[in-house]
């Protein structure tokens, strides 16, 4: 199965015509069933990429809402255990979660080892609201010039490159699989996992590690003063019209189509119980603030553009991705952490 890369992006800054002509979407606002505070779990600590795009949201949300706004931090398993806080509250629509396409519910409900009281049918997708596309980096005047070079390398010298993603448990973990089988390279890495870039970044610069694979698509890596990108993780296929980034991608270092390594949408997660009156409150909430011009702004300062793309969209994304993780988790399950 490929995953699906259609994309629904709606004019950012546009009204949206409803019906009839000069309907926005103002006229079409659902009932407000807030009353008290809001919670947008973000998964990861303070700091992070993530809890970045999450307080983004927050004094816009507290405008569309009415309500306070409190982003609220619970790091840990990659994301798995703000993913279960959030299912542990009340399926009031007041609590949410966002995740990505590396680890959201329906990429936890494929490859963790707990018994997790929830399936990735118990989710729904609010909507996407930012591309996010990952990358093989390495330091600025490294030994490394290319990923083709550094794959020579290891091929010939195995153990001696270290590599780090970051997990485990993440959908991360199939991606490296599934990158050193194409290149001919499986079991040939020191790799190591961390919980997150920053760390990945810290060691990078002290050259404890060779090359990470983290997030690559923003603007600041365009000429990272420490960083340089020796492949980003987009599918040929996926890529723009507009798309800013030169690098090669992973599929043509390794000269094939790859079914896992692609862009990552990061999506807003809500309980699948909750009552659908509040759900389409929600979605009419995220698609304001997403389109709504400080957030635009607060993005864009960052380098890391806004979209939106519906909640269906979201749906069948993920479900797609939910499939192939199922098709590719045997890969794991035989090589572990090489």
């Amino acid at each position: 199965m490929r995953l699906l890369t259609g994309v629904l992006c709606l004019s950012l800054g546009a009204s949206i015509a409803a019906g009839t002509a000069g309907e926005s979407k103002a006229d079409e606002k659902p009932d407000n069933y807030l009353s008290r505070q809001f919670t947008f779990v973000v998964p990861y600590g303070p700091g992070g990429l993530t809890d970045a795009r999450g307080r983004a949201f927050q004094p816009v949300l507290e405008e569309i809402l009415g309500v306070p706004v409190v982003v609220q931090n619970v790091s840990g398993a990659g994301a798995l255990v703000g993913i279960n806080y959030t299912f542990s509250r009340p399926s009031d629509g007041t609590h949410i979660v966002t995740a990505s396409g590396s680890d959201g519910p329906h990429a936890h409900s494929v490859l963790s080892d707990s018994n997790l009281a929830w399936e990735w049918e118990d989710w729904t997708p609010i909507g996407e609201y930012a591309r996010s596309v990952l990358g093989f980096v390495a330091q600025r005047g490294g030994e490394w010039d290319s990923l083709e070079e550094m794959i020579e390398h290891v091929r010939e010298n195995p153990g001696e490159v270290t590599l780090a993603s970051i997990g485990p448990g993440r959908a991360d973990d199939l991606y490296m699989l599934e990158f050193m089988e194409a290149s001919d390279t499986l079991g040939k890495w020191n790799w190591v996992t961390y919980s997150g870039s920053g760390a990945i970044q810290t060691d990078l610069l002290s050259g404890d590690i060779d090359v990470g694979y983290l997030g690559v698509s923003r603007a600041d890596m365009l000429d990272h003063p420490n960083f340089v990108v020796l492949a980003q993780g987009i599918k040929e296929s996926e890529i723009p019209d507009d798309w800013e980034f030169p690098w090669p991608t992973v599929e043509a270092v390794v000269g094939q189509e790859l079914g896992l390594i692609g862009a990552s949408y990061a999506a807003i997660f809500v309980k699948a119980d909750t009552d659908p009156d509040r759900v389409d409150f929600l979605r009419w909430a995220f698609e304001e603030a997403a389109t709504h011009p400080d957030f635009i702004r607060i993005r864009s300062e960052f380098g890391e553009p806004a979209l939106w793309n519906d909640g269906e969209t979201a749906r069948e994304r993920l479900t797609a991705m939910h499939e192939l993780l199922k098709e590719y988790k045997p890969l794991l399950e035989e090589h572990g952490q090489q």
